[in-house]
């Protein structure tokens, strides 16, 4: 019953630190589930599942702040949900470790590039106006988005998604934010809807390749979207670069813990 209690708690604070910063929260939901002794394979569907929820409870707070680029999600986002769904059905064909090293290398990469300063990089890959630059313009921001970058990055996300039971935020934001020049708070936003949409896709991959736990899934849902509706509130009145720097230390630490679940 505690240790039922304490799986929870920590489901419900994962997901309020996610749905803060635009992401999923299947870099911590997975390893949560392995901590509990779920199997790689079923703590990947589980968590692909309960990120679909997460995903409408932050979108309804998001779609209401008025920060959701509905435009770019359709461009990006097709692309990715084919990805994720590929890979949600074949991840069983990968071990179990090789699955666990591809983890740990995302989130050491996702939690480099959420400590890197935006200007540095953002200055290299946009606000050019020449082919294959998208220029947007959503409410009072402007901005130019590097399809020829985007488009290929979204679809490695969703594999990476589908493939490890994220919901392809932790890369999302990142390339939203640093190389499609998308201000940080729209990137939110719009990330929060597509990782629904991608999870969605990723998980009919897992549920085909037999891989789902129904009881599990839906209590952790119910926590999950309580969580997020906490966190999403939060985020609109946060300091967006704090919660990256703090995130960051977050994937260091989980990479930290996975590895030596590795080496055992």
């Amino acid at each position: 019953m505690i240790e039922s209690v304490l799986m929870y708690l920590a489901f419900f604070v994962a997901a309020g630190i996610s749905s803060m910063i635009g992401i999923g929260g299947g870099v911590l939901y997975v390893p949560i589930l392995l901590a509990f002794g779920f199997p790689f394979y079923q703590a990947a569907a589980i968590s692909i599942f309960i990120i679909m929820a997460l995903s409408i409870s932050a979108s309804l707070v998001y779609y209401r702040a008025q920060l959701i680029d509905w435009k770019l999600a359709l461009i990006i986002e097709p692309l990715t949900a084919i990805m994720s769904l590929m890979g949600g059905y074949y991840s069983s064909f990968i071990q179990i470790k090789e699955l666990k090293i591809l983890f740990i290398l995302v989130l050491i990469i996702s939690g480099y590039f959420m400590l890197k300063p935006i200007k540095e990089i953002q200055d290299k890959f946009f606000n050019k106006r020449k082919w294959g630059f998208w220029l947007r313009k959503f409410g009072e921001e402007e901005y130019s988005v590097n399809l020829i970058i985007g488009l290929p990055l979204s679809a490695v996300s969703g594999l990476m998604a589908g493939l490890l039971g994220i919901g392809g935020g932790v890369i999302k934001v990142p390339l939203m934010v640093l190389l499609l020049g998308v201000p940080m708070k729209v990137a939110v936003g719009t990330s929060c809807l597509m990782v629904g949409i991608t999870a969605l896709f990723g998980f009919w991959g897992h549920f085909f390749a037999g891989h789902f736990e129904l009881k599990t899934a839906l209590i952790l849902a119910l926590v999950v979207f309580a969580g997020a509706q906490a966190g999403s509130r939060i985020s609109i009145k946060v300091d967006k670069i704090l919660l990256k720097k703090i995130y960051a230390i977050f994937l260091f630490l989980i990479s930290a813990w996975m590895m030596m679940n590795v080496v055992k």
